[in-house]
C-alpha cells in the first residue's frame, strides 16, 4: 500500500494506491514544519486517519509539503511520519514539487502555488530548478490567501473601506478589531487565520476596494515572483490552489498585463499527483 500527501499549511489531502490503483482519499490538517513539530504531527495525524487504515500495511510514502525545502524541515516531516508509519519507506519532497509533477507530469513549466500561503518554481520535467523564495506570510507570500487576508485586514483596521463593507466583515465572523489583533499576534496559526478570509473576498468581488486588494496582492506575485524567472512568458504557467482556482478570471486579468497567461488551474493537484506516480513506478 503506497500513500501520496499534498499538505499545505491548513489541509493535508491523501490517496491510497494499491495494486497500482487510486483506492481511496481522505482528508486531514496541514503539516508545516514551521508550525509543528515531530510529536505532534505523529498525534494529530493518528487521532485523523481513516479507522480502516492499518498503518502497518503502508510500504512507501511521498510527502509533498509546504514548508519542506530544506534537508532540516524534511527531516521534522519524516520523522513524524515514521512515528506515525513504521514498516515504510518515506520521501519528503517540497509540495512545489508536487505541484509541477501534477501540472507538468514530465514536461517543462512554471508552476504557481496559491492557496494559504504562495510559491512559484521553474521545473524541467524533472526536478525544480529555480526557485524564487517566498518568504512566509509575514514577509512575502505574495498572491496566497493569507497575503489576500492581511492586505485586507490591514485596509480594514484602518478604516480604508466603505463602512457597509465593514460591518458585513465583522457581522459575519463575529469578531471585533480587538479579537483580530488577538489572533494575529498572539494566537496559533495567524497565517490560516488571514487566510480564511479569502472567501469573504471571493463573496465580496464586485466590490471596488475588494477588486483593488485582489489586483494589488496578484501584482506583487507577478512583480516579485513570476518576473523575475529569465524568459517567463516562454513557459506554459499553470497554477494550483483554491485561491488560483477561485480568482483566476482575477489572476489572469493581471497575467494578460505582463503579456503572459496562466492555463491551466487545479484547485487539489491530489489525483493527478496520484496518477504521476503510478505512472512511475
Amino acid at each position: 500500500m503506497i500513500l501520496i500527501a499534498d499538505s499545505g499549511s491548513t489541509n493535508s489531502d491523501w490517496v491510497i494506491i494499491k495494486d497500482n490503483e487510486i483506492k481511496s482519499s481522505f482528508t486531514t490538517r496541514g503539516f508545516n514544519p514551521y508550525f509543528t513539530t515531530s510529536e505532534k504531527l505523529h498525534s494529530d495525524l493518528t487521532s485523523e486517519l481513516p479507522q480502516n487504515l492499518n498503518t502497518e500495511n503502508v510500504v512507501s510514502i511521498f510527502f509533498y509539503g509546504a514548508g519542506c525545502s530544506s534537508h532540516q524541515m524534511q527531516e521534522l516531516i519524516r520523522k513524524g511520519l515514521t512515528m506515525t508509519f513504521k514498516n515504510a519507506e518515506i520521501e519528503v519532497n517540497h509540495d512545489l514539487l508536487g505541484a509541477a509533477r501534477a501540472l507538468f507530469m514530465n514536461k517543462p513549466g512554471l508552476a504557481i502555488i496559491l492557496g494559504t500561503g504562495a510559491n512559484t518554481c521553474i521545473y524541467n520535467g524533472k526536478e525544480v530548478i529555480e526557485n524564487i523564495p517566498s518568504l512566509g506570510f509575514i514577509l512575502g507570500d505574495e498572491g496566497g490567501g493569507d497575503h489576500l487576508g492581511k492586505l485586507f485586514i490591514t485596509e480594514l483596521l484602518y478604516n480604508n473601506l466603505p463602512q457597509t463593507l465593514i460591518d458585513s466583515f465583522l457581522m459575519k465572523y463575529d469578531l471585533t478589531k480587538d479579537q483580530i489583533m488577538q489572533k494575529v499576534y498572539k494566537e496559533d496559526h495567524p497565517n490560516r487565520f488571514l487566510a480564511s478570509f479569502a472567501e469573504f473576498l471571493y463573496e465580496q468581488r464586485s466590490e471596488k476596494s475588494i477588486q483593488k486588494i485582489i489586483n494589488k496582492s496578484f501584482t506583487e506575485l507577478f512583480n516579485k515572483h513570476i518576473t523575475q524567472y529569465k524568459n517567463y512568458k516562454n513557459y506554459t504557467i499553470s497554477a494550483v490552489g483554491s485561491v488560483a482556482f477561485y480568482f483566476k478570471d482575477m489572476l489572469n486579468e493581471v497575467a494578460t498585463t505582463y503579456a503572459t497567461h496562466v492555463e491551466q488551474v487545479e484547485k487539489e493537484p491530489i489525483q493527478k499527483l496520484a496518477s504521476y506516480h503510478i505512472g512511475h513506478k
